[in-house]
């Protein structure tokens, strides 16, 4: 559940000014730029559900496809799966470590290099230095990030962050990965290389995958299931 519009002001004065100017029915000396002082009335209940009634299992191993329309709820989904948002009602459980891509360099810090951030990353998914530096050369290879791996991320464009941010989700350890349309990125031969990636890492090591993705045809490549969402509710 959301709120929408403006709540408050920031301050309990300025609150309770604009909340005098309503019951005298004056206009709101806090309005903003973008809205004109037309009194126009706007719908009075800011109360918006983002997701509503949802209930699905997902087994160890699964490929699960997000897909629905815009606004339909497949990226605040995928908030509460990562535990990044809490739901207003109901609850999640899982077994597992996950890691999750949901926006181009989430997780990164600009200023460090590539080769700090991938520390960054697996000290934040609680691996040792030791067990980092086991992966770190297949992390490379598969990002082809080599010449560039001590530059600092605010440099790299969308695509070098793409690479390197799903190359470390893929090597890190992890039992749960959560992707965001981040694939949408790269260029068809890296996207073909993920979609393999990822359905090797269900296959072979028992990883659960579960992205949102427009494109239908990469989901029946790789996914076991399809979950379909419409304004919040699970269609099939």
């Amino acid at each position: 559940m959301y709120f929408t519009g403006e709540i408050r002001t920031g301050t309990l004065s300025r609150d309770f000014e604009r909340w005098l100017a309503k019951i005298r029915g004056k206009e709101d000396p806090y309005l903003t730029i973008d809205r004109s002082n037309s009194r126009v009335h706007y719908p009075t209940d800011p109360v918006f559900w983002a997701l509503k009634d949802i209930n699905f299992e997902i087994n160890q191993g699964d490929v699960i496809g997000l897909v629905g329309e815009n606004g339909a709820g497949k990226s605040t989904l995928l908030k509460i799966l990562s535990r990044i948002t809490q739901p207003t009602s109901g609850y999640i459980t899982g077994n597992g470590r996950i890691i999750s891509l949901l926006e181009i360099g989430s997780g990164f810090h600009p200023d460090l290099t590539g080769r700090q951030n991938i520390y960054l990353n697996g000290g934040m998914l609680g691996m040792r230095k030791t067990e980092i530096s086991d992966q770190f050369d297949d992390i490379l290879q598969f990002a082809n990030m080599e010449q560039f791996i001590d530059t600092p991320v605010k440099r790299y464009s969308s695509g070098m962050y793409t690479r390197l941010a799903f190359s470390i989700a893929c090597h890190l350890y992890s039992d749960i990965i959560i992707i965001d349309e981040i694939l949408a990125v790269g260029d068809s031969a890296f996207q073909q290389s993920c979609l393999e990636k990822l359905k090797s890492l269900s296959e072979h090591e028992g990883k659960t995958i579960i992205m949102v993705s427009h494109n239908l045809e990469n989901l029946k490549k790789i996914c076991s299931r399809e979950i379909q969402l419409s304004k919040g509710r699970i269609l099939c």
